[in-house]
């Protein structure tokens, strides 16, 4: 018995020192950018009434050391794969609106009259300076039901310079439009290959599901975990919006417990609520890692093998008496 107990202390210790964990270095701030843009707000949701001119602004800073140009323009917003990638490149019948939008040249134009309406605009800004643009979106008066979707960016323009070969650095930030119409409104939804692992040797425990959108306008859905100790309260809540665009793929919507610790049993409960669907589902989770399994196998190894020892030695023990 006292060679079992020395040989598990060894293995503790070896186990400990493997699984330690080790000082990590961070690297220091480095420089502020020269050409660093910055917008505000990142995203709008307007009602588009057929016919009808909707006039809103955003603003613009310059939050890098350099002094610079940048451009306004706005472009569709599609969604390229369940990634859910955005393509800003592919005109759909949901990305009409990109083409309704204006921007006011005029920096400091008050009246309409005034105002000089473009597909694109270019500004100059101080370091620290903050520009506002103001956009139009001129709504037809004949316009498809349902959500319609793009992109505002505002674009650093690279300086001129005569025989430069070197990098040039582009800072790009964007606002998203989300456009609805007045017509009729379609919110529905499918919910598919939902799946939680039961059982995990590494990671975390996280939900997977795919969502996709049959309606005809945007819509946000959640995707939330309730987890609870076997015997004990609530040790985490987490919930996550997702976006999910009109005549786009199915979006893989991934919910991780980034806390998730190395070893345990818990009660996991996730809901997915997109549109009109909802579904709920409760498990079991054991989280044992492979060195733990190995442990327990060299363990019950051990064990077997005191077993059959003792047991030839009783056996022996026995024959000896007989005889």
């Amino acid at each position: 018995m006292k060679r079992i107990s020395k040989i598990l202390a060894a293995i503790s210790f070896a186990l400990v020192s493997v699984f330690a964990p080790a000082s990590i270095a961070y690297a220091d701030e480095g420089e502020k950018p020269a050409v660093w843009l910055q917008i505000s707000p990142v995203a709008n949701r307007v009602v588009l009434d057929p016919g009808v001119e909707i006039t809103d602004k955003m603003e613009v800073d310059n939050i890098g050391s350099k002094k610079f140009k940048f451009r306004v323009y706005a472009t569709p917003y599609t969604i390229a794969n369940e990634a859910y990638e955005v393509n800003f490149n592919t005109d759909t019948n949901r990305t009409q609106i990109s083409r309704w939008i204006s921007f006011n040249q005029k920096k400091d134009a008050k009246k309409d009259s005034e105002k000089k309406w473009q597909n694109e605009v270019v500004f100059e800004l101080e370091p620290n300076g903050r520009q506002e643009v103001e956009y139009k979106i001129s709504v037809p008066k004949d316009i498809p039901d349902g959500g319609q979707y793009a992109t505002i960016f505002a674009e650093s323009v690279p300086e001129e310079t005569s025989g430069a070969t070197g990098v040039r650095t582009i800072s790009r930030v964007g606002l998203i439009l989300y456009g609805r119409t007045n017509g009729e409104t379609v919110e529905t939804a499918e919910i598919s290959n939902f799946s939680m692992k039961s059982f995990i040797t590494s990671g975390k425990i996280a939900a997977e599901v795919d969502i996709e959108n049959k309606g005809n306008t945007d819509f946000v859905a959640t995707v939330s975990m309730k987890i609870d100790k076997v015997i004990g309260g609530t040790v985490a809540e987490l919930n996550n919006p997702y976006p999910v665009i009109p005549d786009s793929p199915k979006r893989h919507a991934v919910l991780e417990w980034e806390d998730t610790p190395i070893f345990g049993i818990f009660k996991v409960h996730t809901t997915i609520k997109a549109a009109d669907k909802t579904i709920e589902e409760s498990k079991l989770v054991l989280i044992l890692p492979v060195w733990i399994i190995v442990i327990m196998l060299v363990l019950l190894t051990i064990i077997i093998a005191w077993l059959i020892i003792l047991i030839r030695k009783r056996r022996a023990q026995k024959s000896r008496l007989i005889v």
